[in-house]
């Protein structure tokens, strides 16, 4: 009998443990090709989305059996990761806009930083290699456009969105 009542306690607790909070993730890949002036590039996008409601039981009903659960705020974390020549770049939300990450042959580095125009969708991003105007078109990808000095034009790179990728919303 003691067995028992020592068996159902700590059934009780790690019940209580466990509900914590309620996690559903959702993952979304998708491969695009993109033919430009350089050839035929294949991007990968990869967007996961992460619901965590946090949980808790009531004070009041402390101690007792039959507990209630009270559930907390729903908070949806979406990542995503963008491919272009071999490198994944990674946008990482910050106060200000976003921080991008750049990853190659496993080694991570700061890549630059990108900040919400008042126009739209739009973004400035800087890096080490210059300023661009940034947006998002419908199949998610990333697009830069910047200005060359030299030639008096302007290049367009497509950042293709990688599988198991992450933005915050």
């Amino acid at each position: 009998m003691k067995k028992s009542l020592i068996i159902a306690a700590l059934a009780v607790c790690t019940a209580t443990a466990v509900q914590a909070q309620e996690k559903v993730e959702k993952i979304t890949k998708t491969r695009t090709t993109v033919k430009s002036s350089l050839g035929n590039e294949t991007v990968y996008k990869t967007v996961k989305e992460t619901e965590v409601t946090p949980t808790s039981l009531k004070k009041s009903d402390q101690g007792q059996l039959n507990q209630s659960l009270q559930r907390g705020k729903t908070m949806v974390k979406k990542e995503v990761t963008y491919t272009y020549n071999d490198s994944d770049f990674r946008l990482e939300e910050t106060q200000n806009g976003y921080a991008i990450k750049r990853t190659r042959e496993n080694n991570t580095s700061e890549y630059g930083t990108m900040r919400k125009l008042a126009k739209g969708d739009v973004y400035l991003m800087k890096t080490k290699e210059g300023i661009s105007v940034n947006y998002f078109d419908k199949n998610g990808n990333m697009v830069s456009e910047k200005y060359n000095d030299e030639d008096d034009t302007v290049t367009t790179i497509t950042y293709e969105v990688k599988p198991n990728d992450k933005m915050y919303k």
